[in-house]
């Protein structure tokens, strides 16, 4: 059973989207923020689950899968580094896919409504988030793009 820990301002430092960030910004996520440690096959979260947190991977894999006329397809292996729970940033946030460890696995996530109130603020580091989580989404799309690409080939589309 996965297990949850507080994450401090500056381990959210850390990544990646956050670098830069002042310190009272990133006190107010982190008061919200946990670290999520998986253990192997546990269920970070199911599709269509209701979600209000965005995760980055910090440690180990987690496998996406989606259900498609009634069996799983794997969509994408998560590596350290990466970003998932993007829909929890939307309207009607559900899960798009499940997300399950494959091996033990750590996250940071980070309450949504947090994010998208700094997202949302109009300031220098406002637009400086925005263009971060685009740049994330845009390598994620060309990622996808260079997969579907290779025609004839099996693999996984990594669409993040």
């Amino acid at each position: 059973m996965s297990t949850t820990e507080m994450v401090s301002p500056a381990e959210l430092a850390v990544l990646p989207l956050f670098a830069g960030l002042d310190q009272t910004d990133l006190e107010s996520l982190s008061d919200k923020a946990v670290r999520r440690i998986l253990a192997d096959g546990e269920t970070l979260v199911d599709m269509d689950a209701p979600i209000s947190e965005v995760h980055w991977l910090i440690k180990g894999q987690l496998a996406l899968r989606v259900r498609h006329e009634h069996r799983w397809i794997l969509v994408s292996t998560l590596h350290a580094g990466d970003m998932l729970g993007w829909s929890a940033l939307r309207e009607d946030p559900k899960a798009l896919s499940t997300a399950r460890a494959i091996g033990p696995a750590v996250l940071v996530s980070v309450q949504a409504d947090g994010l998208l109130a700094l997202l949302s603020g109009g300031s220098a580091k406002s637009a400086m988030l925005l263009k971060r989580l685009f740049g994330t989404a845009t390598q994620h799309l060309d990622e996808s793009r260079a997969q579907l690409l290779q025609l004839g080939r099996e693999g996984v589309i990594s669409a993040g």
